[in-house]
């Protein structure tokens, strides 16, 4: 006999192929896989990478407190309240380890600063007057416009509530402004 419309073979949908997402593979890393953990290192490592680029202007102090960063995060996972915060919490590692590396070396020379895409001429002024900020306007400019975190994220990295987030933004945003004035 002819059928005429698909075969029931046909009609069951290909069974999903479904991938952890950041909260299930956390909680895995939390409970000691290495694996998981590994994953989300591929996942969030260049985001963090870029934003420790652009905050020490230093791609080996970059490298080293990338380093610095992940380990901490390895030994502070299991203390991990919110798994599917794990971005902004890593983020938030980053910026302290930024920190620390900023205060215990001499800054490199503007002629020694590859700063990723920020390396083209016309946009040399901008890279400029970013850097003459002070850290706590140019670390929200980082992470909300570099990184591209939400207000909420990178309020949470910084360890501030997101009205700080938001008037630091719009006054770190008025003095790049006036600085390029």
């Amino acid at each position: 006999m002819l059928s005429v419309g698909p075969s029931a073979e046909d009609r069951v949908p290909p069974e999903p192929r479904l991938e952890p997402d950041d909260a299930d593979l956390v909680r895995r890393a939390q409970l000691g896989s290495a694996a998981a953990f590994e994953q989300l290192v591929l996942d969030y490592g260049p985001r963090v990478y870029r934003y420790l680029a652009l905050r020490l202007r230093d791609d080996g102090a970059a490298l080293d407190a990338l380093q610095e960063t992940l380990t901490a995060a390895w030994q502070g996972l299991p203390g991990l309240k919110r798994p599917g915060k794990f971005g902004p919490w890593l983020l938030g590692i980053a910026a302290h380890k930024a920190a620390d590396s900023a205060r215990n070396r001499t800054p490199a020379s503007e002629a020694d600063v590859e700063l990723p895409g920020l390396e083209e001429e016309g946009v040399l002024e901008i890279r400029e007057a970013l850097f003459a900020l002070p850290t706590h306007f140019r670390e929200v400019l980082l992470l909300r416009y570099f990184v591209r975190l939400s207000e909420e994220e990178v309020a949470e990295a910084l360890g501030v509530r997101v009205g700080t987030v938001k008037s630091r933004s719009a006054r770190a945003r008025k003095a790049l402004l006036e600085l390029l004035r």
